[in-house]
């Protein structure tokens, strides 16, 4: 079943918008620069503007045909929207707010599960006033949820955080999708925040799809490429934790064999529900060795295979494979010296203070 399925056309002064997709993955990232047309992508899928022609489907259910003169009002199509910037209705309380999204008769169960979940209680009597930019936000993706969506859309939900408020949000994203299964599009300019929760993205650009999948793949498309090179290239992965060593101060992941080292501010009393940890690392932090070296204070050093290599102006991307994916950068003169090619084995060498994890924002209860 498509999560997805868009092919219309929307003309606009100065703007044309010419999408053809189709979608099977459970969270989607859309990303491109300012301008590119993301939100108005997402206002075409919740009704909320009307293209010229084409067709749209959400869930195999056609929300939108020009040509059989289908088209579902923005509230019968069961998209739950959360606004950039919240838009939460000052008149009313944080309860009354996410009772609003409930238009059946309220699930009081339901209801405590959303609450619980994004870790709301203690608000529910607050006015909107009275509560910060990340508790809003949790508001809004709560009454969205409420809604029973068919489709959660985000639009820039992250953008107005900073970035620890960013990782606590989207740290409580993934679990709720996985536990509701309401697909779930996110509109965002900044890679990482997108990465950290799918390596599924969308790259739009002056209102087309530059192309869509597996993050990695994007990367051998010139055009998509182009784009995310313009915010940063990033590796994003999800390994599991073994083990955390207080006293040294990190922790242990596993994932396919392969074990990865980090710095840890948590002790072994820390619990977790889910042991799957996303990992950001950049690939200027990620050096490239023909064989394991000894006597060096670098803590992870993972043999893999050249993927793929993608060449640049100033640099060359090694798309390594470990059984997960990790991108290096080096220059030009080191992929020469090196003799790097496609299939040639070897080994990534980093840090544990580079490797980058959403785990402390789990963790830890603060109030945002």
């Amino acid at each position: 079943m498509s999560v997805l399925k868009a092919d219309f056309r929307l003309k606009r002064p100065g703007f044309m918008m010419d999408i053809r997709c189709e979608i099977d993955s459970k969270i989607m990232g859309i990303f491109g620069p300012s301008g590119a047309g993301k939100t108005t992508l997402l206002h075409v899928i919740a009704g909320l503007e009307k293209p010229d022609e084409g067709s749209i489907s959400i869930l195999n259910r056609e929300v939108y045909n020009n040509d059989r003169k289908i088209d579902i009002p923005p509230d019968q199509r069961k998209v739950g929207y959360v606004f950039q910037d919240s838009l939460l209705f000052p008149h009313l309380n944080v309860v009354h707010n996410l009772k609003y999204g409930q238009k059946k008769k309220p699930d009081m169960k339901f209801f405590m599960q959303i609450v619980d979940l994004l870790g709301i209680g203690n608000l529910l009597d607050k006015n909107v006033s009275q509560i910060s930019g990340g508790q809003a936000q949790r508001v809004a993706i709560g009454r969205a949820l409420l809604s029973s969506p068919d489709i959660l859309v985000l639009d820039e939900p992250f953008s107005s955080l900073d970035k620890d408020l960013r990782w606590r949000i989207i740290s409580m994203l993934k679990p709720l999708i996985e536990k509701f299964k309401i697909p779930m599009l996110v509109v965002s300019h900044d890679l990482s925040d997108l990465l950290l929760l799918s390596d599924q993205l969308m790259v739009i650009r002056d209102g087309k799809c530059m192309g869509y999948g597996n993050y990695y793949d994007l990367l051998s498309k010139s055009e998509a490429f182009r784009e995310m090179n313009k915010s940063g290239i990033i590796n994003s992965l999800q390994l599991k934790l073994s083990y955390i060593d207080g006293e040294k101060g990190i922790m242990i992941l596993r994932q396919n064999g392969h074990q990865v080292v980090a710095e840890s501010i948590l002790d072994e009393s820390a619990f977790f529900d889910d042991p799957n940890v996303t990992v950001y690392l950049k690939p200027e932090d990620i050096t490239l060795a023909l064989h394991k070296i000894r006597d060096i204070s670098i803590q992870n050093q993972l043999e893999g295979r050249i993927e793929r290599l993608i060449y640049t102006e100033k640099k060359v991307l090694c798309v390594i494979d470990h059984g997960f994916k990790l991108i290096s950068e080096v220059t030009h003169a080191a992929c020469q010296d090196l003799k790097l090619e496609e299939g040639k084995k070897i080994w990534c060498l980093f840090k544990a203070a580079a490797v980058k994890t959403n785990l402390s924002f789990n963790a830890l209860s603060a109030e945002y």
